[in-house]
């Protein structure tokens, strides 16, 4: 919604402008937040050329024009305008207690000649608060999610790719000092850019992933979380407790139950800890609650587990081609049978 204000510029010449009331939040990009400081710089030089002694009937139309070319020039001007106002409060202020000879010729000038004084200084604060903002913005996150069956690639700005399995949810914030992710009921390989001065923090479940430059692979349930490294160094803490951590290296990894603070560290087939993104699903003696787990991530139609079928063990690779097909070949392997529904496919004991 619109509301009329009015701008007033140094010869008392008055123009009639709309100030745009603020919608809600959004979710920012980091395109956006480029964008954002683009249009605060053009907002920041429009204030100064409108309190300009020179400003012309020409400049008020370009810049009645800029300001209706977009809500969001209105209220990077609105923030400018604020910043000018500020700057302009400090540059008249003058101590209470402190009299001196700049003091006395100030009084003694003009009202022109103190606006001449006074201007370059407010210039220089607006033009030093835009490029100061970005520090103070709040840092943008970027939201990742894929449907069952979907996997996407996506590289993030610092040179690191991520690549997420279906059904999961992954959010990605890069701050100054360090490069924060957080992963709910998700899979996905990192493989991360090296920067010694920004760690890349994997926050999963109780648990928080250390990573300078590595590659490895979290898998997220809704009991548990695993970790297995592939290249480099990874640490992996816990979120309440920091001091309660352990170090993996190449070939290793670790799973952690939600009601088990234990973090057992267990040898990792470097060339199966991602298989699914070739494909394939290795497994060494998993029960088959985790493997229905898995195939509803990576297939449209979701698979859950009779309470007697949960436990059932299995030990193999199952190659991820068809979900019928998948389905078929654990009913020849295992003493279970599937029961297709509406609602998706119910492994039973047999």
């Amino acid at each position: 919604m619109l509301s009329p204000f009015f701008i007033e510029g140094p010869q008392r010449s008055r123009r009639l402008l709309f100030k745009a009331r603020s919608g809600p939040d959004r979710i920012m990009t980091h395109d956006d937040v480029i964008r954002d400081e683009e249009i605060a710089a053009q907002a920041a030089a429009w204030v100064v050329r409108l309190r300009a002694d020179d400003v012309g009937l020409e400049d008020w139309d370009t810049a009645t024009a800029w300001l209706n070319a977009d809500p969001a020039h209105q209220r990077a001007f609105d923030e400018a305008e604020g910043l000018w106002s500020a700057a302009d409060e400090l540059a008249s202020a003058r101590p209470a207690t402190v009299i001196d000879l700049a003091s006395q010729r100030e009084r003694r000038a003009s009202p022109g000649r103190r606006w001449l004084i006074a201007a370059p200084a407010m210039a220089a604060a607006v033009a030093a608060a835009v490029f100061l903002l970005p520090l103070f913005r709040p840092i943008p996150t970027a939201v990742y999610e894929t449907a069952p069956g979907e996997t996407r690639t996506v590289a993030l700005e610092d040179g690191s790719r991520l690549q997420i399995n279906g059904g999961s949810r992954v959010s990605v914030k890069m701050e100054r000092g360090r490069r924060l992710v957080h992963m709910d009921q998700a899979e996905a390989v990192f493989d991360v850019a090296h920067d010694a001065d920004r760690p890349f923090l994997v926050d999963v479940g109780e648990s928080q992933v250390r990573v300078v430059g590595t590659a490895f692979n979290i898998r997220r349930s809704a009991q548990d979380t695993e970790v297995s490294v592939m290249r480099g160094v990874v640490e992996v803490s816990d979120l309440d407790q920091p001091s309660r951590k352990v170090r993996l290296t190449v070939g290793q990894a670790v799973r952690r139950a939600d009601v088990d603070d234990r973090m057992a560290v267990a040898p990792a087939d470097v060339r199966t800890a991602a298989a699914w993104t070739e494909g394939r699903r290795a497994y060494v003696d998993r029960p088959l609650s985790e493997i229905a787990a898995d195939l509803s991530r990576g297939f449209v139609t979701p698979v859950t587990t009779a309470p007697d079928a949960a436990n059932v063990r299995f030990t193999g690779v199952l190659v991820l081609d068809d979900e019928g097909a998948v389905i078929d070949r654990l009913e020849r392997l295992l003493p279970i049978t599937a029961t297709r529904g509406p609602q998706g496919v119910r492994l039973e004991r047999r």
